[in-house]
């Protein structure tokens, strides 16, 4: 399964019309009934399918006022700080420096939740979606244009964030933002997720109360499209899309995308990334789909390339046990954290695992996987030194084994170590001087 990525070069959203995107629990009518009690179809196409918009709210379709709150336990005091100023100084709370002294509690995102025995329309979110409508700065969101377009075409969405008030506050909001003459009308609602409101986990069958948002908005993606199937049918060929600011959502989004596209292979799946200069807009595509070949046929990316075709490459795969059973590329970065954000939201793909901020695994899809390793010199160097980028090989049998029946083949290796992580590793390059290394998993037996 591949993602291919469209940039808009004018971040106009516009055209990103034909996403699809669902819901968890119907609120209101959906369709349109005529006098003689039919079901009205003009949110369908000829075929029967139905665009389907499912969107993130803070800093995608929205720019709330809302504030946290952070505490100092040492003064005993309280501030309040923006969104964007929490996503900016997040990583820094509790290190030394401005904000060592300063933690996240319980309290701090109370206004992203109803507040118990406070009417509907006095909740935080009401109150701040009303000062943000009466004041002077822009508050629509990148994604604000695709949710005008939903309500004057008719098209269902539903709305997945990380907000913790009842659906029905959220969808009181929606009404509002209609009563002001800032929507046309309320399109059909299929769903409201605010996936920290403990109704809406029970729901999508959170047991574990530490699982994350991402994890959590990942479930709400995948049942949204089964509801939406259930609703307007199996068989025409729906679109279905999300679209979200945060990058670990997004990166979580497309892995619930592409697990759709494998069980509703007739259907369109799309990311919408609205994360400022990375706004692109991303469809989930098959590897087979044409587009992954040239104008021959041949694909670009072969699963299983042919070795020995050339007359002049011997066919080692035919005359000799296989050495080799993997690997991966290891690659040293400054920013374990930057680097995976970079892998993740610009090319879609899912971080495999990650020991604090010494190293990460990217599933780069197919078997292969890129290794970050937190680089320990002041600069990244030049090729055909250690601290390049470096191709790691699985092998079959124990490394002394292997270097032997190498060196046979007139391979000379640089170094041989016993690792600190569950690995011995034999380091060598090839003829243009890159760094390749054997690495045998001390926790595999030796055959």
């Amino acid at each position: 399964m591949q993602v291919l990525l469209s940039r808009s070069r004018h971040r106009a959203v516009a055209v990103l019309g034909v996403s699809g995107m669902s819901c968890l629990t119907c609120y209101g009518n959906p369709f349109r009934i005529d006098s003689k009690g039919r079901m009205a179809l003009d949110m369908m196409e000829k075929d029967g399918s139905v665009s389907n918009y499912l969107f993130d709210i803070d800093d995608n379709l929205l720019f709330l006022p809302t504030r946290l709150y952070l505490w100092n336990a040492e003064t005993q005091i309280e501030q309040s700080i923006t969104s964007g100023e929490f996503a900016t100084i997040q990583r820094a709370l509790g290190l030394p420096g401005k904000w060592q002294a300063w933690s996240i509690r319980d309290a701090t995102f109370r206004d992203f939740r109803d507040c118990d025995g406070v009417a509907i329309d006095e909740q935080p979110f009401i109150r701040d979606l009303r000062v943000m409508v009466e004041g002077a700065h822009s508050w629509q969101g990148p994604s604000w244009p695709l949710l005008v377009h939903a309500a004057s075409e008719t098209r269902p969405i539903a709305l997945v964030t990380a907000r913790g008030h009842a659906p029905e506050t959220i969808e009181y909001g929606m009404r509002l933002l209609v009563e002001k003459g800032l929507l046309p009308k309320l399109p059909p609602i299929l769903g409201i997720y605010t996936v920290t409101h403990p109704t809406v986990r029970e729901t999508l069958g959170v047991k574990d109360p530490a699982m994350t948002v991402p994890s959590v908005k990942k479930l709400a993606i995948r049942d949204a499209v089964n509801r939406s199937l259930q609703k307007y049918g199996k068989q025409p060929p729906h679109r279905f899309g999300m679209s979200d600011d945060d990058p670990s959502n997004i990166a979580l989004a497309i892995s619930a995308m592409r697990a759709c596209k494998i069980d509703h292979p007739d259907k369109r799946f799309f990311v919408i990334n609205s994360n400022h200069q990375d706004f692109s807009k991303l469809e989930i595509f098959p590897m087979d789909y044409p587009v992954t070949k040239i104008e021959s046929g041949e694909p670009l990316l072969r699963d299983n390339p042919q070795i020995g075709q050339s007359s002049n490459i011997p066919n080692l795969k035919s005359t000799s046990e296989r050495l080799i059973s993997g690997g991966h590329a290891s690659i040293q970065v400054r920013d374990i954290t930057r680097s995976i954000a970079f892998y993740t939201s610009t090319f879609g793909l899912s971080l495999k695992s990650r020991s604090a901020d010494d190293w990460a695994e990217i599933d780069a899809e197919e078997g292969f996987v890129i290794r970050l390793q937190r680089a320990r010199l002041p600069a990244l160097t030049s090729a055909g030194v250690l601290s390049t980028p470096c191709l790691e090989l699985t092998v079959t049998k124990p490394i002394g084994e292997v270097s032997d029946i190498l060196s046979s083949r007139g391979l000379e290796f640089l170094s041989t170590t016993t690792g600190a992580e569950s690995s011995c590793k034999t380091l060598f390059k090839d003829p243009d001087g890159n760094l390749i290394s054997l690495t045998f998993p001390l926790t595999v037996d030796a055959p």
